[in-house]
Parts: C-alpha cells; sequence; structure tokens
C-alpha cells in the first residue's frame, strides 16, 4: 500500500475511533420518545446484566470492524474515482470494483455475523419476543407519516 493510502487509512481509522458511533440494533429511526435498540426493550425482555454486557461487548467488536471496512471502502472508492478520472484500462476498473464490492460483502456478513451472536445471548423466548418487537418496528417503519392536524 502507497504512502497516501496508509496515511488516508490512518486518519480514517483515527476519526472513527475518536467519534462515537450509533447503537447497533435500531429498528427505527430515533426520535426523542422512540425505543430503537434492543437495550430500550430490556424490562420487556428481561435482560439479565450478563446477557446486556455480553450484548454490548458483541456491538463493540462490531463497531470496531466496521470502521476498519469503511476505511477500507472509503478508499477502494477514491480508487474506482481516480481509475475513472484518468480513464484506466476496464480491467483494472473492474478489479477496483470486485474489490470494492467485496468489502460492501465483509460489511454485511460482519453485520448478519453479529446479529447471530447476539440471538444466541437470548433465551428462546427473549428471542421471539425480540423478533416481534422487531417486526412490529418495521411495520410502522412502512406506514406513511400523517399530515399534521390543522
Amino acid at each position: 500500500m502507497n504512502l497516501f493510502k496508509t496515511t488516508v487509512l490512518a486518519g480514517i481509522l483515527l476519526t472513527g475511533v475518536l467519534v462515537p458511533t450509533q447503537g447497533y440494533a435500531q429498528t427505527t429511526t430515533p426520535s426523542s420518545d422512540q425505543k430503537t435498540t434492543i437495550f430500550d426493550y430490556k424490562k420487556e425482555l428481561k435482560l439479565t446484566d450478563e446477557q446486556e454486557q455480553k450484548i454490548r461487548q458483541l456491538l463493540l467488536d462490531l463497531s470496531k470492524k466496521l470502521q476498519i471496512e469503511q476505511a477500507k471502502l472509503t478508499l477502494a472508492n477514491a480508487e474506482i474515482e481516480e481509475l475513472l478520472k484518468k480513464e484506466a484500462e476496464l480491467e483494472k476498473i473492474k478489479e477496483a470494483v470486485n474489490r470494492e464490492a467485496a468489502i460492501r460483502a465483509t460489511i454485511t456478513y460482519i453485520d448478519l455475523a453479529t446479529g447471530r451472536q447476539i440471538n444466541a445471548v437470548l433465551t428462546p423466548a427473549q428471542l421471539k419476543q425480540w423478533r416481534e418487537i422487531q417486526e412490529k418496528a418495521r411495520q410502522a417503519q412502512k406506514q406513511p407519516k400523517s399530515a399534521p392536524a390543522r
């Protein structure tokens, strides 16, 4: 990796480490009165302190991995833009696009794997209830927002 890419990657990673990330497991777009993460349903799900701690650690690990992959994705996109500007050979562009797609696939996989790990922390009853909560939230998102009354 050349010096420029290394410097950019280091900068992105440092910025990502210093900037707090939003909570994972969001079911809806947050607002002040909406519940958005599994932790907002701690009482309903009867999560133990140990379960909460395990889930928080999984999400922290996810956040770190995603920051790294997002940095790689930023570099891959910059590379594609550079190749396009230079009107590089199509084969080189194809290789860069494939690298970018592989990074996106990795991000999706990491997210799915973490979701499965979180599900494994829950009891069967908690998992059933959590899936019901998520489905209700998805349905609520699909509902059109009503216009304000005049």
